[in-house]
């Protein structure tokens, strides 16, 4: 076991998609090399804490490791009332205790480790109703919740309250509902108080918009899929899986009042943006947001791409938009449904960007360069690390990254269909041996 000091907020997780192919007849190589994608040496996985439930969100505050509960499904493979999931729920974890993941036996001290930082408050999450019967009858609750992060100048932690309840999809023929309380919420660390940033506030049986943000007063509604979340500067930028957009929002006056209310907000970007050199190209499913040396990195789930934008130093992005296309992997195909499943990244110390992909649970990495595009779309993107084949478990599923200022990162992973006490889960640690 050793001591880690972890990156700043600047530097954190960064969720990341996709985009269409270049318009321009310009050549995009395919330029990840083996000395890229392995590790200069072996890596150890370990396990960082199974004490979590079913973590789905990494963010660092004061040297410490916080870890965001997600929440399961309540219907198909779902839990029951019995079993209190603890969804919305803040752990501090302390990210130095590890052991080899090879491990059969859990020890006392990961399986211990971490202790509740804040409960949701029932007045602002709409949490599930425990006593609906069915577990299905709440289709208002927020879940999943992903997304964690800080932000220091408003001393505040922000997540994002996806809304939904399994009904069975395909495999019983029963509607799934989504998107009818979706949210941006934050914890202040000066009020220890849960405050809404965004929030939908009318059911509209699953649609979007549900109400107009031009004609309503704060918070308003703009994500449909809310997924990643960043503070850079004075801003905090939010991304939107369904309906493709990047938000932000001010949180200057949040500084100096945490009463201030819900922060003025705007749509910075939708599903297309000109890339230099690549003409206009299409994002679907934005997904994964990080910062670096100047830069708004933006991932997208369903294309499968990586772009980044020119910040100025106080956080705002610099217009007119202008992006750099940086990697472009498998997009989703309608037939096998099945897609490069990339939910989230963080550019590491080495200038390195780190993604991971959901199932197979993979790490992958690139250079980002826009001069030599990563064109890994015909699927030779080989990962930096395959945790599914590390822990001997092909069904493992990731969801998020952290990584240190070391070079070791910090994973979550679980399952919300697993039958089991509790939504199980692990914060794993990769790191160089």
């Amino acid at each position: 076991m050793r001591h880690l000091r972890l990156l700043t907020a600047s530097t954190a997780i960064l969720a990341l998609g996709a985009c269409s192919a270049p318009s321009s007849s310009s050549s995009v190589r395919a330029t990840s090399t083996d000395r890229d994608a392995a590790p200069t040496t072996p890596l150890v996985l370990e396990r960082v804490t199974t004490k979590v439930p079913f973590p789905r969100g990494l963010t660092i505050h004061d040297g410490k490791l916080y870890a965001l509960c997600r929440g399961r499904v309540r219907d198909y493979g779902g839990v029951t009332a019995a079993v209190n999931d603890q969804a919305g729920t803040i752990y501090e974890v302390d990210p130095s205790v590890a052991e080899f993941a090879k491990e059969t036996e859990i020890s006392a001290a990961v399986r211990d480790n971490g202790t509740i930082f804040t409960e949701p408050d029932p007045h602002v999450f709409k949490l599930w109703d425990r006593a609906a019967s069915p577990p299905n009858a709440d289709r208002l609750t927020d879940r999943p919740y992903c997304g964690l992060r800080f932000h220091p100048g408003t001393h505040s932690f922000y997540l994002c309250a996806f809304s939904g309840v399994d009904m069975g999809g395909s495999k019983t023929g029963k509607q799934f509902s989504k998107n009818l309380s979706d949210a941006i919420l934050r914890y202040d660390l000066r009020t220890k108080k849960w405050y809404e940033v965004e929030r939908h506030d009318t059911f509209a049986g699953g649609n979007y918009p549900h109400h107009d943000p031009k004609h309503h007063h704060a918070p308003h509604g703009w994500l449909n899929g809310p997924d990643n979340c960043l503070a850079v500067g004075d801003w905090l930028y939010a991304v939107a899986k369904d309906n493709n957009v990047l938000a932000r929002y001010d949180l200057r006056a949040l500084k100096a009042d945490p009463e201030a209310g819900a922060p003025p907000s705007e749509i910075v970007l939708g599903n297309q943006v000109a890339c230099r050199g690549h003409g206009t190209v299409n994002l679907a499913g934005h997904s994964m947001l990080a910062y670096h040396d100047g830069f708004l990195y933006l991932g997208t789930r369903t294309s499968s791409h990586v772009v980044r934008i020119a910040m100025t130093p106080d956080g705002e992005i610099k217009a007119p938009i202008i992006a750099e296309l940086l990697a472009m992997l498998p997009a989703y195909d309608a037939e096998t449904k099945k897609s490069a499943n990339l939910t989230d990244m963080a550019v590491g110390p080495d200038g390195m960007v780190y993604m991971i992909s959901a199932s197979p649970a993979r790490v992958y990495r690139f250079r980002p360069d826009p001069t030599k595009v990563w064109d890994a779309r015909d699927g030779s993107a080989k990962p930096y690390a395959d945790l599914a084949a590390m822990t001997d478990n092909p069904k493992m599923k990731s969801e998020n990254l952290l990584v240190a200022d070391n070079g070791d990162i910090f994973v979550t992973s679980g399952d919300g269909y697993a039958i089991h006490q509790g939504s199980g889960g692990v914060i794993w640690r990769l790191r160089r041996s």
